[in-house]
């Protein structure tokens, strides 16, 4: 199969001018980021921390960060069926090439690619693709929110920042949601938004929307048993209630993608999580470390074997 680059365009887009300014601009955040948390961190310390950590609860780790793709999978499966039925092994292995190339590869990666494969192997339009993707990310932050919600109650005493992006998030995700709601339901949308009028049909199906919240809610459940399964790996003894922090900070650092897999911001996310309940920096890192690897590597691994899946028309 070959593929034609159409030509660029003789003056470069503005868009595209302003990428160097921000990268250069996440670069400096990640920098002074890592000055503030990780300045004092003992390299001796770190490597006896990763070296001490229980192999069985990594991989137990791994294999519930496996379990929240899955579930992630039938989330993506069950919103885009107004628009298109995929088979449920297709969309596990789909899933899986679109989430190795996000970790791997900076910026969206794994949402472009899940445009073109839907556009090249289903023939649905990128509009309808990116009117799933919001709602698909709206269910995401809500269900965190929801997940997230005992915080305050079990954890009090906690920074500011903690409840204003809690509420932030819940209030970004109720507004996509009602965004959504109302594109869906207007009766002749324009025809400029008629390919993502139709993506957002799901809205009209509130027995599938709340299957895909329940069933996102049980993948933020396996996520925070994948943090508790890796602080434990490495003997920190802070509250598992903390493991709710480490999702919140980890998930607000990776919002903005600066590096390849966030690689930096993941582990930067879990140290500044975890100082507040007096974890040293040395074993903050080694958990951002493990939890960033069972997230990783067992995914990138499972889509190298099964990289024929790309190329298969």
């Amino acid at each position: 199969m070959t593929f034609s680059v159409p030509p660029s365009d003789a003056s470069p887009q503005p868009r595209n001018r302003l990428k160097p300014f921000l990268r250069l601009a996440g670069y400096l955040t990640l920098g002074v980021s890592a000055l503030v948390f990780v300045r004092h961190v003992d390299g001796h310390a770190l490597v006896a921390a990763l070296g001490q950590a229980r192999p069985l609860l990594l991989a137990v780790a791994g294999l519930l960060a496996l379990g929240q793709l899955a579930c992630r999978a039938s989330v993506f499966r069950t919103l885009i069926l107004p628009v298109v039925e995929i088979p449920r092994l297709r969309v596990q292995r789909f899933m899986l090439a679109t989430s190795a190339a996000s970790a791997l590869v900076p910026g969206r990666a794994g949402d472009f690619m899940r445009a073109f494969l839907l556009k090249r192997d289903n023939n649905v339009a990128v509009a309808s693709t990116a009117a799933v993707t919001a709602v698909e990310k709206s269910i995401e932050i809500l269900c965190l929110f929801l997940v997230l919600a005992p915080v305050p109650f079990v954890l009090p005493h906690l920074p500011a920042w903690v409840e204003r992006a809690m509420l932030g998030a819940a209030g970004v995700a109720a507004g996509l949601l009602l965004m959504a709601v109302l594109l869906a339901t207007r009766a002749r949308p324009p025809r400029w938004l008629a390919s993502f009028s139709a993506g957002l049909q799901i809205v009209r199906r509130p027995a599938l929307l709340a299957k895909a919240l329940l069933v996102e809610l049980g993948s933020w459940l396996l996520d925070f048993a994948c943090v508790l399964a890796v602080m434990r790996s490495v003997g920190v003894s802070a509250p598992a209630a903390s493991g709710l922090l480490v999702l919140l900070a980890v998930n607000l650092a990776m919002a903005i993608p600066v590096v390849p897999g966030n690689l930096g911001t993941f582990e930067l996310g879990a140290v500044a999580s975890l100082q507040p309940f007096g974890v040293p920096p040395e074993l903050g890192l080694a958990v951002g470390l493990l939890y960033h690897m069972a997230q990783v590597l067992p995914v990138a691994t499972l889509a190298l074997l099964d990289s024929r899946f790309i190329v298969e028309k």
